[in-house]
């Protein structure tokens, strides 16, 4: 019966940690809006002006008036992503979509320049410009519930939260606004405070004609 049991816990631990990995490539690979301006070259036909639509450290969807074939290999450029290349899985009129093709550590920077260009706009960040050029430099202004704004130097952001260092500490759970987004104060830190970002509304159903 122990043998049974040992199996089963084994087993147990196994599927857990498959679906571990599972989640975190699943928000490795999170594909979001992003509309950045650029171009692409392709080997043959030479230099094409394109625009990103959407993007993961995995591939993107991009549009652009002239697309390149299926299955070429092209190279593109995006301001703050860099050099990027891949495959195009799928082309039509309005565009094409890519699949990245380069190393887990190239991934994994992308993945870094993916967030920073994703939050900078709609939290309103300024990059530091004087400090290491860092995904996760630069300053913001947070209001909070009462009017009081805080500047605080950017220490981490992602999709759904950031993390601030500064001297203030607001009351765990307070409202936050950070440029165009809302949140709480989901915890402090040694040197400020970390904002869990509300999720976005749902789209309301149109009224029936």
């Amino acid at each position: 019966m122990s043998t049974v049991t040992d199996i089963k816990s084994r087993l147990d631990k196994r599927k857990i940690k498959i679906a571990a990995r599972g989640a975190q490539e699943q928000r490795r690979f999170r594909r979001v809006q992003l509309s950045i301006p650029g171009r692409y070259l392709d080997p043959v036909r030479g230099e094409f002006a394109c625009k990103l639509v959407d993007v993961s450290p995995g591939g993107a969807r991009i549009s652009a008036e002239v697309p390149p074939p299926v299955n070429d290999h092209i190279v593109m450029l995006f301001e703050g992503l860099g050099r990027l290349e891949g495959d195009v899985v799928r082309a039509g009129r309005a565009g094409f979509a890519v699949r990245f093709s380069f190393s887990d550590r190239k991934r994994d920077r992308l993945a870094d320049a993916i967030t920073w260009q994703f939050n900078m706009a709609r939290l309103g960040l300024n990059e530091d410009r004087g400090g290491a050029r860092k995904p996760s430099r630069g300053q913001a202004t947070l209001t909070l519930r009462d009017g009081v704004v805080i500047r605080a130097n950017v220490i981490d952001v992602s999709i759904s939260g950031a993390a601030f260092a500064c001297l203030e500490r607001p009351r765990v759970g307070e409202s936050v606004r950070v440029g165009g987004m809302s949140g709480r104060v989901a915890r402090w830190l040694d040197n400020g405070f970390a904002v869990s970002f509300d999720p976005p509304a749902s789209p309301q159903t149109p009224p029936a004609a």
